[in-house]
């Protein structure tokens, strides 16, 4: 609410008559110069992707835990909500591809089978049997 007038819903409103081609052009042109977004999915959507390679470049990987926060927004469930987009059909080819470029795993099952299995042919390498006792820990995973 600005000066007792709720300036959201007059700009949802404005949004909305955009996309219905009823706004004026000269309208539209003065919200563009005060850099209205018209899409505020897709602002939301280029934000997290934005978080996601900060979070790359930090950690050297894109292995966000579920509940990891950067910056004030929930990175981790953004990025699961893409892997289950991707899995039901409802991402878009071109952010699948952003995504893909950052090494986004979109099994992590797989991926989990495939690492513990490499530790466990390390394990075996080194110590000559499979027989890891239950505690066991190589590089930080139990086996």
């Amino acid at each position: 609410v600005e000066d007792g007038e709720n300036l959201g819903e007059w700009l949802q409103k404005q949004r909305q008559d955009k996309k219905n081609g009823k706004l004026d052009a000269s309208k539209q042109q003065l919200l563009e110069d005060l850099n209205v977004s018209w899409d505020l999915g897709a602002d939301k959507w280029e934000r997290m992707h934005q978080l996601l390679v900060q979070f790359c470049e930090r950690e050297g990987h894109s292995n966000v835990p579920k509940e990891h926060v950067e910056d004030g927004e929930n990175l981790g469930e953004w990025l699961q909500k893409q892997r289950q987009d991707k899995k039901n059909g409802k991402l878009d080819a071109s952010k699948q591809q952003l995504l893909e470029d950052l090494n986004v795993s979109w099994d992590l099952g797989a991926d989990k089978w495939e690492r513990m299995h490499q530790l466990l042919v390390q394990f075996c390498e080194r110590e000559g049997h499979s027989n890891v006792p239950k505690e066991h820990v190589e590089d930080g995973e139990n086996l």
